[in-house]
């Protein structure tokens, strides 16, 4: 399965670069990613954070906090090269008789703030470096969900990766605490809220500055969310 991931790989890009110039560091999209499941010598990070999502079917939009976000990751100190492997679970509309499963759509903002978490772990895990402990950096919600996480219609559940059982991240702050700096010359990112929709057929939209080479920055405080379209569910 192909899907468009140029935006994760450019802020992914930006932000190792940053912190690890003279090493090379990929990043590539892995559908057969399973949680917990690691050859010898990698490491994984997950992250559950808010993203939207729309039927293909119906048109139908819903929103969700428990959209699983899994990285694999590996380090060889002998070639300077690392590898992150990355998987996005799925989520199908509740109201469609056999609708099919739909990719999140992430605000740029929330990229930026998943892969930072993502290198900051890699300094952890692969350099031995980094912040102790390392504080995850939480992702903003356009608007407070209500109800209980549709299992039977998240992927991640369906696969026997339910988030149930873990803090329910709908009950996160939308307002994160300080964030940690590991450049004091860092710039703070322009972030705009436009939404990025992974695509298999739609070429990888244009990225502005916004991102810089920067490493857990000192984020503005957090936009004023747009007011959610009248049609858009809740369904986290």
């Amino acid at each position: 399965m192909v899907e468009d991931v140029e935006v994760w790989k450019q802020v992914f890009q930006e932000l190792t670069q940053e912190v690890k110039p003279w090493h090379t560091w990929t990043l590539t999209l892995d559908k057969g990613l399973l949680p917990n499941v690691l050859k010898p010598g990698w490491a994984q990070y997950q992250q559950w954070t808010f993203a939207r999502f729309q039927c293909s079917s119906c048109s139908r939009s819903w929103a969700s906090a428990q959209v699983q976000v899994l990285f694999h990751m590996h380090w060889s100190k002998e070639e300077s090269k690392g590898q992150v492997k990355m998987r996005v679970f799925a989520q199908r509309c509740q109201k469609c008789s056999q609708p099919p499963f739909e990719v999140p759509q992430f605000t740029q903002e929330n990229i930026s703030r998943i892969l930072n978490n993502l290198v900051l772990r890699i300094l952890k895990k692969c350099y031995r470096e980094g912040f102790k402990p390392v504080e995850e950096i939480p992702t903003i919600k356009d608007f407070s969900l209500e109800g209980p996480h549709d299992s039977d219609n998240c992927e991640a559940c369906l696969q026997g990766f339910c988030a149930q059982g873990r803090l329910d991240p709908g009950l996160q702050s939308p307002v994160p605490p300080p964030l940690p700096v590991l450049s004091k010359d860092a710039k703070e990112p322009k972030i705009t809220a436009t939404t990025i929709k992974l695509s298999c057929s739609q070429p990888p939209p244009k990225v502005d500055k916004f991102l810089g080479p920067t490493i857990c920055p000192k984020l503005p405080n957090s936009p004023k969310a747009a007011s959610a379209p009248k049609e858009l569910k809740s369904e986290h």
